[in-house]
């Protein structure tokens, strides 16, 4: 975002940079300022505890006052996340997903948030073809199958045709099937 600050010089474009900036503020804290481990969250709730029994000692106006400073705290807390990320310096890495596994500690929203964008595939097409390859499977005789037994038949389609699992492999008189998975090895 510095970068676009610096080089971009109308009106218009510092602008889009300032209105972008709210809107991943805004989607951060929507999406995103929920989703703490639960340890977190068990200790945010244990010191919200011990705080209500400490104010529940004072009047009710001290209370409110007390309530809206905490909720003020933690905006500005949430919002320096984003802060002190905008602030880095660009930094070299090879492996974008390897930098925010060991970036989640400093910036643990915007870190999640990363590695959800990351996870989308860059192309659809092995989407679009496992829902070709399913709507195959599924003919008018099979109708009946449920969703789990699809899925499943599919799953086992994609690593037989990848090579994940060898199916038929007969083993001395034909009464034993040895299955293949990955570097497993399983005997039925």
């Amino acid at each position: 975002m510095n970068y676009l600050e610096v080089n971009w010089a109308s009106e218009e474009q510092l602008v889009w940079v300032r209105d972008a900036k709210i809107g991943l503020s805004d989607y951060l804290d929507r999406w995103y300022r929920c989703s703490r481990p639960v340890d977190e969250r068990q200790k945010m709730i244990m010191d919200t505890l011990i705080s209500l029994s400490i104010l529940r000692k004072t009047t009710e106006a001290s209370v409110f006052k007390q309530w809206i400073k905490s909720r003020t705290a933690k905006t500005t807390v949430m919002g320096s996340e984003l802060e002190r990320y905008l602030r880095l310096e660009p930094q070299e890495t090879e492996d974008p997903i390897e930098w925010w596994m060991a970036h989640q500690g400093q910036f643990p929203m915007i870190s999640q948030l990363a590695l959800d964008m990351l996870a989308i595939p860059a192309m659809a097409t092995d989407c679009e073809r496992s829902f070709s390859l399913a709507k195959l499977t599924l003919m008018t005789q099979r109708l009946s199958m449920t969703t789990e037994t699809l899925e499943k038949l599919q799953c086992l389609k994609n690593w037989v045709r990848h090579g994940a699992v060898k199916l038929g492999a007969t083993i001395g008189g034909g009464d034993e099937v040895q299955w293949e998975i990955g570097d497993v090895s399983m005997e039925a």
